[in-house]
């Protein structure tokens, strides 16, 4: 349990460094969920959960000052429990979402604290004493990126017991009731990402999509068993290759709309000399 604690305030604290820095997205789900796994020597069982955990948290951004949950925190935390207990995606999804709504304040309270450090910032550069403010730099820095690894490190090791405890106490009822969760959060997560991005103009790429996943399937054989043969539904075209797809489709308006940005750029410095000509015939 001491290594996995380890491990998990170790992506903690990583996941922390890439917010510090920007915008990287390399905090989110798909890819710290990953990583957390490949440290934990469950690989495959990490990208399933960077996947899944991605999907629910797809149209959760952070606008201006507002963050509506700390995705980092919730989906580390979930998976890294569900990874350890060996349990399932909804017990992930179940601890990933209200822990992630809990991060924010932990989040809000170290901002507060690093915007409270700025007095003493701008004092260090009017005194142009830059050994201070360096120091004082590290100082901000290193406390925060501490204070993400204790708590990843101490929530696994003291909680990580009474997690197992909550999981085996909820009752079966629950836990289908968590299974049917689990499968629609995906579909909120995308449909959050819909209510920013839709657009008319957009509408037919959507229905498309649909169209490869829903309608490009064949009858499999299952079982040939005294004569009757059983099949079921199959998909032609997997995930992966709907959005390869989606790509070249992509790639082939955001080119169009380049050469039609071209043609307007043309044709408006068309016009700028064709007036500067008639300005000069009579000033002339």
């Amino acid at each position: 349990m001491l290594i996995n604690a380890l491990i998990v305030g170790f992506v903690v604290a990583f996941a922390k460094f890439f917010d510090w820095w920007g915008s990287t997205q390399l905090a989110r789900p798909i890819f710290i969920v990953a990583f957390l796994g490949l440290l934990l020597g469950k690989p495959v069982e990490g990208i399933i959960l960077g996947a899944q955990l991605e999907l629910i948290f797809l149209g959760n951004v952070s606008l201006g000052g507002v963050m509506p949950s700390d995705i980092t925190l919730g989906s580390i935390f979930g998976a890294a429990f569900a990874i350890i207990l060996g349990s399932n995606l909804e017990s992930a999804i179940a601890l990933a979402v209200p822990i992630s709504m809990l991060g924010t304040l932990l989040y809000s309270v170290m901002k507060m604290v690093v915007t409270s450090l700025v007095p003493r910032f701008e004092k260090h550069i009017r005194d142009k004493n830059y050994k201070a403010f360096t120091r004082l730099w590290h100082m901000q820095f290193w406390g925060f990126e501490l204070t993400y690894f204790l708590l990843g490190f101490l929530v696994i090791m003291v909680g990580t017991d009474a997690v197992n405890t909550l999981i085996t106490a909820i009752p079966d009822w629950i836990q289908r009731s968590m299974t049917v969760a689990s499968t629609m959060l995906p579909a909120i997560g995308l449909a959050l990402l819909l209510k920013m991005l839709w657009q008319k103009t957009l509408a037919p790429y959507y229905f498309l999509g649909f169209a490869l996943g829903a309608f490009f399937f064949y009858q499999k054989v299952i079982d040939v068993a005294d004569g009757v043969v059983k099949t079921q539904p199959s998909n032609i075209l997997s995930l992966v290759q709907i959005a390869f797809i989606g790509f070249i489709v992509a790639a082939l308006v955001v080119m169009a709309e380049l050469r039609n940005n071209k043609k307007g750029l043309k044709t408006a410095a068309e016009s700028a000399v064709i007036e500067d000509e008639s300005e000069d015939f009579f000033n002339d």
